[in-house]
């Protein structure tokens, strides 16, 4: 993820998987407690969606882990070992860095129009992909409880896939709506943190948060993000941010936040995920509140420190 940068007077989306959060103005009078409870507010009412997400695709991700493996494991390693989760998590994060080195290069040349382009295609891509699943099992419940005649099942699920991806190219290239910039990312945001705890295994989903986590230290504070933001916050956060209150957080953040309470439903039930899901909430509180000491914060240590302690804690 990334750390909290300031937003610009219109809202901004932070880069991909490392993301952060932060306050509007440099004064610390944004950081009260009101505005902290909306913040939180928000990320809960996506966890809450990203839970929901998981217990209706619950059937069609097992099916598809069941006929062809988890997804994700680059390594060849058993991905149930320590180690093999360790590699797959150090590739993932490697490739992350690599895009966001591309993308900073790209903004330092000027190439505003091609950095829109890998944005775009790597948000609807997933988007597509991830909405096709969700709105086609959607369909096929309304239509197994007869709500729906069964040639509605295509056109629904396409529709909705199609409609996202054309809503992710509007405030990308045309303009940039608070309320739909932050409603289509949360909503992606959910759908990604509910595919990756649902299709990777509890070793690898841990190890890819810690992972982050780390690398989320290093991306604000010495990495590409900061560098990214202060070249062109204008470009380099569209698309790729929500709006949380008087604070952004980035794409990225907002799919580890649901990540970890989606996974502990998954392999554990929904009081370990009810359980997750606060602990990461108290420390999405304490990085905001901590924005008032400090300008830039990395989004992800905090949280999900307490978040897999919480979700450890409920495993044993």
């Amino acid at each position: 993820m990334s750390g909290p940068v300031p937003a610009p007077e219109t809202p901004q989306p932070a880069q991909s998987p490392p993301t952060g959060t932060e306050p509007e103005k440099t004064s610390d009078e944004r950081v009260t407690p009101k505005n902290l409870l909306v913040a939180v507010a928000v990320v809960l009412a996506i966890q809450v969606f990203s839970l929901i997400v998981t217990r209706q695709n619950l059937p069609v991700y097992v099916q598809l882990v069941n006929s062809t493996g988890n997804p994700y494991n680059p390594s060849g390693a058993p991905s149930s070992s320590y180690w093999g989760a360790i590699l797959n998590a150090l590739i993932l994060v490697a490739l992350v860095a690599v895009l966001t080195f591309t993308l900073l290069f790209l903004l330092k040349k000027r190439k505003v129009n091609v950095f829109r382009l890998i944005v775009f295609g790597s948000v609807s891509i997933s988007s597509f992909v991830l909405t096709l699943t969700t709105a086609d099992v959607l369909a096929v419940n309304a239509i197994n409880a007869g709500y729906l005649p069964a040639i509605a099942e295509l056109p629904i699920a396409f529709g909705a896939a199609s409609l996202v991806v054309v809503l992710v190219g509007y405030i990308i290239f045309v303009r940039n709506r608070l309320w739909l910039s932050t409603a289509l990312l949360a909503f992606v945001g959910a759908e990604v943190g509910s595919f990756f705890a649902e299709t990777l295994t509890a070793y690898t989903a841990l190890a890819i948060v810690a992972a982050f986590s780390v690398y989320d230290i290093y991306a604000v504070f010495k990495g590409p993000l900061k560098s990214m933001i202060g070249t062109a916050p204008g470009v380099a956060l569209v698309g790729m941010s929500i709006k949380a209150g008087e604070f952004t957080l980035g794409l990225g953040d907002v799919v580890f936040y649901t990540l970890l309470p989606s996974l502990a439903y998954f392999d554990i039930g929904l009081t370990a995920a009810l359980g997750v899901m606060l602990a990461i909430d108290a420390g999405v509180i304490v990085t905001l509140y901590l924005l008032s000491k400090k300008r830039l914060l990395p989004g992800l240590p905090i949280p999900m420190l307490l978040g897999m302690l919480t979700f450890l804690a409920f495993s044993l």
